[in-house]
């Protein structure tokens, strides 16, 4: 069992490494995960991977991870919480999971409440917010089993695979979480 900085049942979270930069650009690389996403429409460039470790190994206002399955070992996304404001006491959500073979197995669900955890009861923040892509259903649902509600819709926001897509802004509040959590305890 592979341990993590933030641990769960099915997935570790822990600090991404350059040793983890091959398979972010072979995830990056692969339409089926980034069909809902705005990267993916060029080859990843070197330049692209080397400005993902500046970003996670140098960014003050970035805590990144990388999503291990705890039972193999190995990586199979990253998340993170991304333009903190430490003043206001939020921070924007990101995450993917990059291995298909992964997908459909509670390892997003399960890297999202503990990073929930994390942003809340260890960072102290206030609120958490993220924007989706609204044809991500499965991604919709998730965010809004674990607490996130809707705040609104940028409209055309996206542009992939030869269209335009809507982006559904949401975020969690810190009691919100807080209540949820009380819930299922």
């Amino acid at each position: 069992m592979t341990r993590g900085y933030l641990q769960g049942k099915k997935v570790a979270l822990r600090a991404f490494g350059r040793g983890d930069l091959p398979a972010y650009r072979r995830w990056l690389d692969e339409p089926r995960v980034t069909e809902y996403l705005e990267m993916g429409w060029r080859p990843t460039r070197d330049s692209d991977v080397e400005a993902w470790w500046k970003l996670a190994d140098e960014t003050p206002d970035a805590v990144v991870f990388a999503i291990v399955d705890a039972r193999t070992g190995k990586a199979v996304g990253t998340c993170g919480l991304y333009a903190i404001s430490w003043i206001a006491r939020r921070a924007q959500f990101n995450i993917l999971i990059g291995e298909p073979t992964a997908w459909d197995k509670g390892f997003g669900t399960e890297a999202l409440t503990l990073l929930l955890a994390y942003g809340f009861d260890v960072l102290n923040l206030e609120s958490i917010n993220l924007g989706v892509n609204a044809d991500n259903k499965r991604g919709v649902r998730s965010y809004e089993k674990a607490g996130f509600a809707v705040e609104g819709v940028r409209r055309k926001f996206v542009y992939r695979n030869g269209r335009y897509y809507d982006s559904i802004m949401m975020s969690v509040l810190r009691e919100e979480y807080r209540k949820g959590r009380g819930k299922k305890s």
